[in-house]
């Protein structure tokens, strides 16, 4: 059985218990913080329409704060009331309904310099409770992975704003199919829910050289009655005039005794590196002719197996060259690997190239610098080499190792446990995998607290960005590739209609995408709103996607024990997941997830 925590079908009758602890805990932070001061998050809008409605604008250096538009509140005004970021009533009404300006890029950077403004971590919630393993899982030994918590309900009236950085990788999803093929629930731990949801393509419209928002919203079976599921969606184009493509690939092969182990289950089970070989193989047929690739392979130490030249129309010569040169045996020392790789990358990026340093790896790191932060001190920040992750392998495995570095180093992070899955992640065109239309792209949501009582981000817990961040350039987000979509979820509880305020525009959210374009270094953003009426009427009105999408998330949701969940959760998202199964007939991984999620059922 799941380990449930607080029911999801008594959430919204939390009583005066949960008051007093999100009281408690506000007045914590409070004490912790009674010398600072909260900067606004003030936030332009466009104007009200009675569709949802799309614009994109450069973000402009000499936009000027308008005329009294002085919004800062004090710690001590009392906690539970503030918005994070310190935004009055007035300035949310005014976002939501197109009628505000956003603080200036130099204000921003003050604000951020000084202190102010409250990260979204930091607003007013309730807290997650502690996991605990249910039986038929794996202990998360000997792999290491991360339990970043599970996001809570917020009140809007106390923090309107919701800022995260998009997140377009899949490592989760793919792990958890290897456990749940090889007979075991994964660790809980394991389980990020974007991943498994941005493992389907969001189906979302495409244009042209402009990034497009989607919003739309339904009932959820998986929602208490009157709560609305918000599907928040970023399409990158398939066109893109300022996107870059590596001139230059390093490779960073693990070559240590571990990758002499065997991955996947069943009949499909093979050696780790001879994965990685049909991967790189699939990756080097996929590239442009005139591509430059480098080889280096680690154990106890680094090695160059091959310097960077063009990989040509036959790359025969290279793939058996690995073959012979890189075999398991020894230590992993990632660090030596990866700051030899980097030195080949430097020597690229000093001649113009735009450099992507792929790491192949199961990221058990025993020798030299293990932990992240080490490492990444090590390699440095340049803004022309990226770092992107592939995940081989389990037990052991170091998922927490692979996802950070991916992650803090503008790259993504997969994961592939067997010849399909290296297929379909760089088989035909990588176009998607190896190019990047958007450098740290992020994504800021104001609900309106007339219309949204409460909402929950469902994922995204270690892609939190603080709400005085959204505009600070300076701080990381996440990188989209051309073609790319992404999803986030929410779930609202709706303000009754008959209470809300006369002055309410009557507007649900309004959604803010911000990012770089790589090649002009541009800062463009794009927005889009929501109203009550723009939601479909119920679940099986909505589109097959956003349906899809839901079933995604709430079977990660079981996974990883989420206290939103209950112990009928299962046997309705059976049901809905064979529905969606039967809309995409012929899709071979919209299958897959149903045939996952009655597998899950019956090991539980």
């Amino acid at each position: 059985m799941l380990h449930t925590r607080t029911p999801h079908r008594t959430k919204r009758n939390r009583g005066f218990a949960w008051r007093i602890a999100v009281t408690l805990l506000a007045l914590c932070f409070a004490a912790a913080a009674c010398t600072s001061t909260d900067a606004d998050d003030d936030s332009a809008a466009t104007p009200d329409s009675d569709e949802i409605t799309q614009t994109t604008a450069a973000a402009s250096e000499d936009r000027e704060r308008p005329a009294g538009d002085d919004h800062t509140d004090d710690a001590d005004e009392g906690a539970t009331g503030a918005l994070s970021g310190g935004a009055a009533a007035e300035d949310i009404e005014a976002a939501v309904s197109g009628e505000s300006d956003y603080m200036d890029e130099e204000e921003m950077s003050d604000d951020a310099a000084s202190g102010g403004g409250v990260a979204q971590s930091e607003s007013v919630q309730s807290a997650a409770p502690e996991h605990e393993p249910s039986e038929r899982r794996r202990p998360a030994e000997p792999d290491n992975f991360v339990d970043y918590g599970v996001n809570p309900f917020v009140d809007t009236a106390d923090d309107p704003f919701s800022t995260f950085a998009l997140d377009v990788d899949t490592a989760s999803y793919t792990v958890a199919r290897n456990f749940l093929d090889g007979g075991q629930l994964p660790p809980f731990e394991a389980v990020r829910v974007e991943e498994f949801v941005n493992y389907f393509d969001g189906g979302y419209p495409d244009e042209i050289d402009e990034f497009t928002i989607s919003v739309d919203a339904a009932p959820s079976p998986f929602a208490d009655d009157g709560d609305l599921l918000l599907r928040v969606g970023v399409q990158a184009p398939h066109v893109v005039s300022d996107a870059v493509q590596p001139d230059s690939i390093i490779l960073v092969l693990d070559s240590s005794g571990s990758m002499n182990q065997e991955t996947g289950t069943g009949n499909d089970r093979t050696r780790r590196i001879e994965l990685v070989y049909d991967a790189v193989d699939l990756l080097l047929e996929g590239l442009e002719p005139e591509t430059r690739v480098g080889v280096v392979a680690y154990e106890d130490h680094a090695r160059t197996v091959a310097r960077p030249a063009a990989v040509g129309r036959d790359h025969d010569d290279l793939i058996r060259r690995i073959q012979r040169d890189v075999r398991p045996g020894g230590s992993t020392n990632v660090a030596d690997g990866l700051v030899t790789g980097f030195r080949m990358a430097e020597s690229e990026a000093s001649r113009g190239r735009h450099v992507l340093v792929l790491l192949f790896s199961d990221g058990v790191a025993n020798v030299g610098a293990t932990e992240t932060d080490r490492i990444l001190r090590q390699l440095g920040e340049r803004s022309d080499i990226g770092l992107s992750t592939i995940g081989v392998g389990l037990g052991p495995f170091n998922d927490e190792l692979m996802e950070q570095l991916a992650n803090r180093a503008d790259g993504s992070y997969h994961y592939i446990d067997d010849h399909d899955e290296a297929w379909r992640l760089l088989g035909g065109d990588i176009t998607s995998f190896v190019s990047v239309a958007a450098r740290d792209a992020k994504v800021q949501v104001i609900f309106n607290p007339d219309t949204v009582a409460a909402y929950r981000l469902i994922g995204f817990e270690n892609r939190d960005v603080a709400d005085r961040d959204f505009r600070n350039d300076a701080v990381d987000a996440g990188e989209v590739a051309i073609g790319q979509s992404a999803t986030a979820l929410y779930e609202l509880t709706l303000v009754d209609p008959d209470s809300r305020s006369r002055r309410s525009s009557e507007t649900l959210a309004k959604v803010t995408l911000r990012y770089q374009r790589p090649a002009s270094e541009r800062i463009t953003e794009t927005s889009a709103t929501i109203r009550p009426r723009d939601s479909h009427r119920s679940f099986g009105d909505a589109d097959r996607h956003f349906r899809l999408a839901a079933v995604a998330a709430e079977f990660a949701e079981v996974l990883r024990d989420s206290w939103f969940v209950d112990d009928l959760s299962m046997r309705t998202l059976s049901r809905e997941a064979d529905a969606v199964a039967r809309d995409f007939r012929g899709n071979d991984d919209v299958a897959e997830l149903a045939r996952l999620i009655d597998t899950a059922r019956r090991l539980q």
